[in-house]
């Protein structure tokens, strides 16, 4: 049997910082142990901050989120993320206000989110647009049984929205929207000359990706891209490390030619 989620902590050694994203999950049923089996599934969380491990995402870590209203680190596709979990919208809003220096995912039931989207649309349009290119994120997800019964309320807002009836499209949506993010955030890490943290991005981006086709995702195009991408990054790498070895040695040379002879 897993730990009490309370005890998650991240290894400050561990390879992800500062986690990019965030999950909101509001749903009035998401503590219901006979729902959502396939979305819980998708998320694992670190029992074991020693050796790094996870284990299994279950219904007494979804218990403990509700409890304390803060975010929490989880494994999704196997790159760290953070997750908060609601049932009431006016504190799910607050977490808005929060954590709007994250990247937020958000699902929603249909009628929880016919209460909330309008108002972090207008509270928090730039949690959902682009900060560089200046376009907005489809990355509010309305997670309800019938579409239709909620296309009135959301027709405003399908620049932000997108509806999903069966958990398998959420995830997979989910999960390319993720890859394609830290793709992009690779390419402009590139651009500004970080090569390492360009190449841990691209990393974090195929993995998603890779998530994404086991999940039944047409993704190689993607994967084969950051693949490309990723050997540039890595010969940038191996020829700067090369460059200030010889370097070093020339300016060795220098200082020893200078010596008296003995």
């Amino acid at each position: 049997m897993s730990e009490d989620f309370s005890s998650s902590v991240i290894p400050e050694d561990y390879d992800y910082k500062t986690p990019d994203h965030l999950i909101i999950w509001l749903d009035a049923h998401i503590g219901d142990p006979e729902k959502y089996h396939n979305l819980k599934r998708s998320f694992s969380s670190n029992i074991d901050p020693r050796n790094q491990t996870w284990t299994m995402f279950t219904d007494t870590d979804i218990d403990y989120l509700l409890r304390v209203g803060e975010a929490q680190p989880v494994k999704f596709g196997g790159v760290l993320v953070l997750l908060i979990a609601f049932t009431d919208p006016n504190a799910c809003y607050q977490a808005f206000a929060t954590y709007s220096d994250k990247r937020i995912l958000f699902i929603t039931s249909g009628t929880l989110g016919k209460q909330i989207v309008p108002r972090i649309l207008k509270d928090f349009p730039q949690v959902f647009t682009d900060p560089v290119a200046n376009v907005s994120y489809n990355t509010i997800y309305v997670f309800c049984g019938y579409i239709s019964a909620n296309i009135p309320w959301a027709m405003p807002f399908l620049d932000y929205v997108l509806m999903f009836t069966h958990e398998a499209d959420l995830l997979l949506r989910m999960t390319c929207d993720m890859a394609k993010y830290y793709l992009t955030k690779a390419d402009r890490l590139y651009t500004d000359g970080d090569l390492l943290s360009t190449r841990r991005t691209y990393g974090w981006s195929k993995k998603l990706f890779l998530k994404n086709q086991k999940l039944g995702g047409h993704c190689q195009e993607f994967i084969d891209e950051v693949n490309r991408k990723a050997d540039i990054v890595e010969n940038n790498i191996r020829s700067h490390r090369l460059d200030n070895t010889q370097d070093y040695n020339s300016s060795d040379d220098e200082g020893r030619s200078c010596e008296p002879c003995s």
